[in-house]
Formats: C-alpha cells, structure tokens, sequence
C-alpha cells in the first residue's frame, strides 16, 4: 500500500495529514523514470505515456498505463539533434516535438532557438522529420492540443536576439573582459528589449500548415505553464525576460477559432517561504476534477523589487530558488492547498484521469531528478502520491 499525503483546502489553514489509502481508492503510484530528466518533452497517447530528451539526451521512453505492471520501456531513438526545451503534442494518435533549444546539425558551434518539427508513429516506434518550419524560433514555449489535431503554441524568446547571445558568448569566450560584457549587455535590459514572442501560433496537423491565431495583449513570455480545459486556455506565470517572471495568470476562450482574452489577470500568491509575489517558471500545471492545480516552479526572489527600481538585471546577484507549493483555484481565487515532496519545476506534466502525474524536473541547484508524483483531487481534498 502507498503512503499519501491527503491535504484538506476545506479550513483556512492547510493541514497535511499522513494516511493509509489502497492503491485502488486513487491513480496509481507510477515508477520513477530509468534516468533523471528535465528540460524535456513529453504527453500521453492513448493511455501511453512518452517522455524524453531535455537532459535524457535523445533517449525516449513510454510507459503503458493499460498494463497490470507500470514499467519504463526505452523506445526508438529521436533522430534530431539534442535539444531542451522542446514540447511534444499529440496530434492524430501520432506525437508532434516542436523545436527546442540545441544546434541546428552536429557541426554547429552554437545553440539556437530550433524551428524543426519531428513525428513518432507510436503504432510502429519511429520517427520522421516533417517538412515544416514553425514561424518562430521555439524556445520557451508551451502548447496545447485542441480538435485532435490541431495545435495552439505560445510564448517564448525571440530566435534573433536569442541566438545572437551564444553566437557573442561563443565568439567572445576566449577573452574574459568582453564575455563578461556580453552576458552583461544581453541581461541589462527592459522588458520591452526582449521581444518574447506575442503572436498566436496554430499548427494544422492534417494539412501540416501553420496560421495566426492572434496576439496576446501582454508581454510574451518564456517558460510558462498552460492548462486547457474544455474551451478555457490558462497561462500562468513564465520570464517576461531573461530572470524576470511574472505572477500574472492569464485566461482566454476559445471561440469561433479565435482566443478571448480575459481584461483582468489573476496573480498567484506569495509562495509561503519567501512571501515575495516574484512569478514562477517551469511550474507544473493541469486540471483534476475540474480543479486547476499549479505546483512547483522557480525564480529569483526579490527580481521584481530591483526592477521596479530600474535595474534591469534584475537577477544578478540572486539565488535561484526552487518551490514546493502547489496552489488551487477554488471558488475564484487562488489558494496554496499543499506541498510537492521537495521543491521541483522544469519537468512534464500528464493528465490522466483526474489525475496528473510530474515527471522529472530539477530541484535545489538545478538538479535533475527521476521521480514521478501523482496529485489528485478527491472529495475537495488533494492527494499527493
């Protein structure tokens, strides 16, 4: 039987109680991943999950949640270069990579914001590249399926100025004075300096075309978390630049093929360790029982207060600082209902059955680790497996 921590959001403070639950009163405690893993991709097919790359290399595994006995199985290689940061998407029962940080071929001398989109055909464990480019460069994005297939992708860096840092670190790295330079000019900027992309991509899976779907009203951002859940779109939090998050979570309708965004944002609370209302990126997010949950996530405590005095690097000299919280919105607000195992972000989130599972991530100091844990809402009570 599987030790839970069962959390009650019913009393103004959270209470974490230790109890003992059969493993078939909840979703079931799924083993750890074979490698440690963040910064990588994955999604669920068919009850198949699929995780990889990021840290795992171009390793990809699936675990079949339709089996008696939950095992990770390493599958066909990904045939593309190694990259973090990409998102995978389910579209027509096949599994679209959409770009990612790493080189454009083997003999690159840099990173870049990578355009390049990748198929696997789970039914026959192979890959194929797609002859398609995305619009942007995709970095620090996030996306979500809708329709079957079509895809909806926001967010992340501009490929131009992204890519023009590791070209300047790359050609500046033998001389000290001017790398530093480098790394200071790219990071002493406003906002504005950034250009994180705004517009609203839509990939056609079936066509293989790509469109505009709009441009969010707000600044673009990098690494944030999005849910979906019927015809509502959730963005929470991300970089608004290099350091910088947000704490604003932004909700849109889908309707008539076009996102509504809502006039006013919500803000997540001050994480309880700190009470600095600084954003998250790489935070987890998804629907159990129609509740939306947002665990995890990092960020630089005390970024936003040095910006507001104008200086813009706003994280220099800051400690990165992982989190733990995991927040609900409940009756229209949001609400800190309990506590991930150790602090954890840059991970996969599955949603399955009113559940989700977070795969990998990193925690203190950017450590990658190989856990899964699952969060489930039962009874007005979140259970953290």
């Amino acid at each position: 039987m599987n030790r839970i921590k069962k959390i009650s959001y019913s009393c103004l403070s959270v209470m974490l109680v230790t109890t003992i639950f059969t493993s078939a009163s909840f979703a079931e405690k799924l083993p750890n991943l074979p490698v440690t893993f963040k910064s990588g991709a994955g999604t669920i097919s068919e009850n198949v999950i699929y995780a990889g790359l990021g840290t795992a290399g171009k390793s990809w595994y699936k675990l079949d949640l339709n089996n008696s006995i939950k095992q990770w199985e390493k599958m066909a290689d990904f045939p593309g270069t190694q990259r973090e940061q990409a998102i995978a998407l389910e579209l027509n029962n096949d599994i679209y990579i959409f770009g990612g940080a790493g080189k454009e071929n083997e003999n690159s001398a840099t990173i870049s914001a990578l355009t390049d989109v990748y198929r696997y055909l789970p039914k026959e464990n192979k890959w194929e590249k797609v002859n398609t480019r995305a619009p942007y460069g995709l970095v620090g994005h996030t996306g979500i399926n809708i329709n079957n297939d079509h895809a909806i992708i926001l967010g992340g860096v501009n490929q131009q100025i992204f890519d023009g840092y590791f070209v300047d670190l790359n050609r500046t790295k033998s001389n000290e004075i001017e790398n530093k330079k480098v790394i200071s000019d790219y990071f002493n900027k406003p906002v504005e300096g950034y250009f994180f992309n705004r517009n609203v991509m839509e990939y056609n899976a079936e066509n293989n075309q790509w469109r505009l779907l709009g441009v969010i009203p707000f600044n673009g951002t990098a690494g944030s978390a999005l849910a979906y859940d019927g015809n509502k779109i959730t963005l929470i939090n991300g970089e608004i630049k290099p350091g910088l998050r947000t704490s604003e979570v932004q909700t849109a309708t889908l309707k008539n093929n076009q996102l509504q965004w809502d006039s006013v944002a919500q803000k997540l609370p001050a994480p309880i360790s700190n009470q600095r209302q600084d954003g998250l990126a790489g935070a987890f997010t998804g629907y159990s029982m129609h509740t939306l949950l947002v665990a995890g996530g990092a960020n630089f405590p005390g970024a936003q207060e040095k910006y507001a005095q104008q200086h813009y690097f706003a994280h220099q000299g800051l400690e990165k600082t992982w989190h733990k919280e995991i927040y609900g919105f409940i009756n229209n607000q949001w609400k800190v209902i309990g506590e991930l195992p150790l602090p954890l972000g840059y991970g996969v989130t599955i949603s399955h059955n009113n559940s989700l599972y977070l795969i990998g991530g990193e925690t203190n100091k950017g450590e990658a680790v190989n856990s899964v844990i699952t969060l489930t809402m039962k009874d007005k009570k979140l259970i953290i497996e």
